[in-house]
């Protein structure tokens, strides 16, 4: 258990960059290997780096992760502040946003977290040969929100990235297909030789 008091902070996002072409693959789209196609990717309206490190431009270059003391890592909580206007219980990105809210606000607060990090499962490391890795599984954000998006780009640097996802199914004659997964009339063509061309073509599907 570790017990923090929040300062103003950020969570640094890396993706790697690669630099030689990947070939085609099962996994190829119109658009290049990795990319939703066309219809998809240009609900993307990402098409650049944006947001801003805040922590790199006051001076913090080091791409390790925000050091903690030997206070906060011992989680003894005598050295707590004994007077707070809120207890947080979990420093992932609810406690801290909640924490970060209320200091904007002129409240105080306290996060308690089993764990020896911030960041919750979102949490990430650069190991010994100096590769930041997601110590439990990577993780992608997406909003529909605009105000969301213009709050988390207030701490850290984005990098668009589109991706599908493809399953491998048997088809009714036990044949396995790589279909889109969540199913799409993609899906539903392959696996049951249909011809769906609308949505009205889908629901009929759905209603025989």
């Amino acid at each position: 258990m570790f017990c923090l008091k929040l300062h103003p902070t950020t969570c640094r996002l890396a993706f790697p960059v690669l630099s030689v072409k990947m070939p085609a693959g099962p996994f190829a789209s119109s658009v290049g290997v990795g990319r939703a196609e066309p219809e998809w990717a240009s609900l993307n309206k990402v098409t650049d780096i944006v947001g801003k490190d805040v922590t790199f431009q006051t001076g913090e270059t080091s791409e390790a992760p925000l050091p903690l003391g030997d206070e906060i890592l011992g989680g003894d909580l005598k050295t707590a502040p004994q007077f707070v206007d809120f207890l947080i219980i979990g420093a992932g990105l609810s406690g801290a946003v909640i924490a970060e809210r209320c200091s904007k606000l002129g409240m105080t607060s306290l996060i308690i977290d089993k764990r020896d990090h911030i960041g919750g499962n979102c949490y990430d490391y650069v190991d010994e040969h100096g590769i930041r890795c997601s110590k439990y599984g990577a993780h992608l954000f997406h909003t529909q929100h605009e105000r969301v998006w213009d709050y988390v780009n207030e701490f850290s640097e984005w990098i668009p990235f589109d991706h599908r996802v493809k399953g491998l199914i048997p088809d009714e004659t036990g044949v396995d297909r790589l279909v889109p997964i969540p199913p799409t009339q993609a899906s539903v063509n392959a696996l049951f030789a249909e011809n769906i061309q609308s949505e009205a073509d889908m629901q009929a599907w759905y209603d025989k």
